[in-house]
């Protein structure tokens, strides 16, 4: 595969991407705090930030670790913005 070529997961624009929509939609607390954020009313913009906020404060590891640097990594790749856009009515 080329380098610059984009890669897909499920239709979604990256595997984490994928995760964190799958979580999102499948866990009862995590759905409601999907449809609090994407009715809010704000920009598309403060929703992909007010969810990234959440998932990231789901998080209590340590600050400085392995564990730490491979999921804020991860957590780097997804695409936010896509997950409120395909969850909005």
């Amino acid at each position: 595969m080329n380098v610059a070529e984009v890669q897909t997961y499920n239709g979604w624009s990256n595997h984490e991407t994928w995760l964190v929509n799958l979580w999102m939609t499948n866990d009862e607390r995590y759905y409601a705090e999907l449809c609090e954020i994407v009715e809010s009313g704000d920009s598309l913009d403060d929703q992909a930030e007010a969810l990234e906020a959440f998932i990231r404060s789901e998080y209590d590891g340590e600050s400085s670790s392995i564990w730490a640097d491979l999921i804020n990594d991860s957590l780097g790749e997804v695409n936010w913005h896509e997950i409120v856009e395909m969850n909005q009515d």
